[in-house]
């Protein structure tokens, strides 16, 4: 699936958006260094906590799918130094155990390692014109993966990541600016 980098020519609006008084934009540094403080503590065991906590970011309830145990195979995101990595770490995942949805294993993903696994959500889907028939195939996720990685050196990242570290005076990974962008685009 190929998606349009047009969908950043209203990057800018991202900007507004961060709010250092928003739930939101605070919690996302905590949710981070807790999925590190599990990942460190229960290794592979950490991944249905990390999920639940994702969860608990989320307007939905989660069901953990223990019908295939891809602990282990998850908790390799948390190993992963390159993009590769990242895209196999995704193919072996034989189906997301957390609801059985892609939104859910994204999320649980992008706090084991925001370097190298994007949110993917409805908003973003609708900003790149995917419908929500496909929005829940490994490959449409794959595909916007690498979308994601084909625009971490456009020039707004830079500036999107100054941004929040003057804002909120804490960090985000280019991926994180890329994706927090068009979910920011995606607002209504």
């Amino acid at each position: 699936m190929d998606f349009d980098k047009n969908v950043f020519n209203n990057w800018k609006k991202s900007l507004s958006f961060i709010d250092p008084k928003n739930h939101y934009i605070i919690s996302y540094p905590e949710l981070i260094q807790a999925t590190d403080c599990l990942a460190k503590n229960f290794g592979e065991k950490s991944i249905p906590m990390v999920a639940h906590l994702v969860y608990g970011w989320m307007p939905k309830i989660l069901t953990y799918s223990r019908k295939i145990n891809q602990d282990r195979e998850i908790f390799q995101a948390t190993l992963t130094n390159n993009q590769n990595e990242a895209l196999s770490v995704v193919d072996k995942i034989q189906f997301p155990p957390t609801n059985n949805a892609w939104v859910g294993m994204s999320k649980t993903l992008h706090f084991l390692n925001p370097d190298m696994f994007p949110i993917w959500d409805s908003k973003v889907a609708k900003v790149l014109g995917v419908s929500p028939t496909k929005m829940g195939k490994k490959d449409v996720y794959i595909d916007y993966m690498k979308f994601i990685f084909s625009n971490i050196d456009e020039h707004f990242v830079g500036v999107v990541r100054r941004e929040f570290k003057n804002k909120t005076n804490y960090d985000i990974s280019k991926v994180r600016a890329v994706e927090f962008t068009l979910f920011v685009i995606g607002e209504n």
